[in-house]
């Protein structure tokens, strides 16, 4: 007469059920190890430290002239001996003009179109803020609804750049300090930097499996004498 027993199943189900529970926080830990991790659109805020030029000498050339920087913010002064916005007649708003690119426009009614001028100024260097996580090893978008790595002109590694402790450099043209949004890619606390090191780290997985299938066979076994799943005859 046949005879069926359980016990084996169970015992297999128990293995199975504990390797399956195992084998998944091996299998996090390993993805922990050897993938970088990344941010998408994180917020961060860039703050910049405004310098102030006083009386470089600038030639005027057709009523244009370009300062020795860029990510001008303000103008304080324009002029020579001759003629300039101390004078009561002459205004900044009005006369002289500028644009971020450090390009100088000047009217010609109140000024020599060819002609060299003193002009004092304020710009911002370059803009600076912080990742909310460090060893950055890349970024692929930093910016906002106005300038940002999407744009043809302005690229990472170029216009924007970082350093593993996750400080992000930005050029002050055309980025003015202020809030953006940067995704990046960074090694997480578990990451194992050394790449020689991520093929071992992924075979642990396997080996883990072949232990628990390993493991349940012998199970199988010793509860059965004969392995056949507890038929047999009397």
């Amino acid at each position: 007469m046949a005879e069926f027993s359980l016990k084996p199943i169970i015992m297999l189900f128990v293995v199975v059920i504990i390797g399956a529970i195992f084998l998944g926080e091996i299998a996090d830990n390993q993805v922990e190890n050897t993938e970088l991790s990344g941010i998408t659109n994180e917020s961060i805020v860039m703050t910049a430290t405004t310098n102030t030029i006083v009386n470089e000498t600038i030639t005027i050339t057709s009523g244009v002239g370009q300062t020795g920087n860029v990510s001008l913010r303000s103008v304080i002064f324009f002029g020579n001996g001759t003629n300039s916005t101390h004078l009561a007649s002459v205004n900044l708003a009005t006369h002289v003009n500028f644009s971020k690119s450090g390009e100088i426009v000047v009217s010609q009614h109140a000024f020599d179109s060819d002609s060299e001028y003193n002009i004092s100024y304020t710009y911002t260097a370059d803009v600076t803020g912080d990742t909310a996580q460090d060893d950055v090893v890349s970024i692929s978008f930093f910016g906002n609804g106005t300038n940002s790595t999407h744009s043809s002109d302005i690229t990472a590694g170029i216009h924007v750049n970082f350093t593993k402790p996750g400080v992000i450099t930005v050029d002050s043209f055309p980025f003015d300090p202020g809030t953006y949004n940067i995704s990046y890619g960074y090694e997480g606390d578990l990451y194992v930097v050394d790449t020689k090191a991520h093929p071992l780290l992924r075979l642990i997985t396997i080996f883990f499996v072949l232990v628990i299938f390993a493991f349940a066979i012998q199970t199988i076994k010793g509860s059965s004498d004969d392995f056949n799943f507890g038929f047999g005859k009397k």
